[in-house]
This record gives structure tokens, C-alpha cells and sequence, in this order.
């Protein structure tokens, strides 16, 4: 990856900090992106072939800004709290798409890549802020699976719960060290 690429692709990061606090959120945000990274990654490959320069940036961030425009209007006619939870973070989903743009390698696929690793951290991170932070899982279900599931909050009986960790600061930590134990397991042997 080039340096402006990866620059990017980790300022993407930044829409999981604000909307993971709740695993109905990581999903949602995970699936959005994953669709989002997805076609803008397979728009971008014709595109390239008719533009260069400025104007195929120009292009990403009009292909990005449509993508991530029509989520966000099938987000609000599907649940509203939803979209005011999410609304600050989509914008972001903007810098991998830009990223994508600045890798001269970029295949069909790679957009695709990169959305599997998005909603893969965004899971995941999910998972752990609102398990260690509040104790439950799936608090406000009904946000995304209707107003049919709202009994299917699961309680950890053992935990209290971090509030740190539902926090921005708290997504930081996590962030932080899950990557620190990614590097752990994966030794390079590079300086």
C-alpha cells in the first residue's frame, strides 16, 4: 500500500470510533460500509481507465458521496433513531473510497477487501464496547430488526460494565490494543 493510501483507509477507522458503542450500531455502520467500500472499489475500475489526475479524485468523491447519500436516506426510511446515531459518522466512510483512488493497483476486488476488514472491526468492536462497557448485547434491537425484537437484549450477569469503554475514548483504547495484540501475533521480521 502506498502511504497516502494507508492515510486514508486508517482515517476511515474514524467512523468506527463514534458509532460502535452498541453492537446494533457496529452492524449497521459494518454493513454500510461493506456495501459502500464494495462499489465504490468495482466503480472505480472503469473510471480509471477514462480518468487521471484530479479528475478521477474528482470522480471517487462523486461516486463516494452518492453511495454513501443513498445509505443514509435507506437508513432513515428504516429507522430513524438509527440514522440520527449514525448520520455524523457515514461522511467518513468517504476517506477509504478516496483510498482506493490512490492506489495505482486497485482491483474489482480490493474495495471489497477493504469493506470485509471494516465490518470485521466494526463487529468486533461493537461487540466488546457495549459487552464490557454496559454488560449487554444487542440494546435497542429494535432499531434495526423492528419493534418485534426489543426483548432480545442479552444481560452479562457477571459484569458491571466499563462506561469508558462506550465512550470515544474508550473506542481509542480498544482500537489500540487490538492492535497492539495484532502485532504481537504477527511477528515481522522487518526493522
Amino acid at each position: 500500500m502506498t502511504e497516502p493510501r494507508t492515510t486514508l483507509v486508517l482515517l476511515g477507522v474514524l467512523a468506527l470510533l463514534g458509532s460502535t458503542g452498541l453492537l446494533v450500531t457496529a452492524i449497521t455502520i459494518g454493513g454500510i460500509g461493506l456495501v459502500v467500500l464494495s462499489l465504490c472499489g468495482l466503480l472505480l475500475v472503469p473510471l480509471r481507465r477514462l480518468l487521471h489526475g484530479p479528475a478521477l479524485l474528482f470522480a471517487a468523491l462523486l461516486v463516494g458521496g452518492v453511495l454513501i447519500s443513498l445509505a443514509a436516506l435507506l437508513l432513515q426510511v428504516h429507522s430513524a433513531e438509527l440514522h440520527a446515531y449514525l448520520a455524523p459518522s457515514l461522511p467518513l466512510l468517504l476517506l477509504p473510497c478516496l483510498g482506493l483512488v490512490l492506489d495505482s493497483r486497485v482491483e474489482a476486488r480490493s474495495g471489497l477487501v477493504i469493506g470485509l476488514w471494516f465490518a470485521a472491526l466494526a463487529l468486533l468492536l461493537g461487540l466488546l464496547r457495549e459487552g464490557l462497557g454496559n454488560a449487554t448485547l444487542l440494546t435497542h434491537g429494535d432499531w434495526l430488526l423492528g419493534p418485534g425484537s426489543a426483548g432480545l437484549q442479552l444481560s452479562l450477569a457477571n459484569l458491571n460494565g466499563a462506561h469508558l469503554l462506550t465512550l470515544a475514548p474508550g473506542a481509542f483504547i480498544l482500537l489500540g490494543l487490538l492492535l497492539a495484540a495484532l502485532r504481537h501475533f504477527h511477528h515481522d521480521e522487518r526493522p
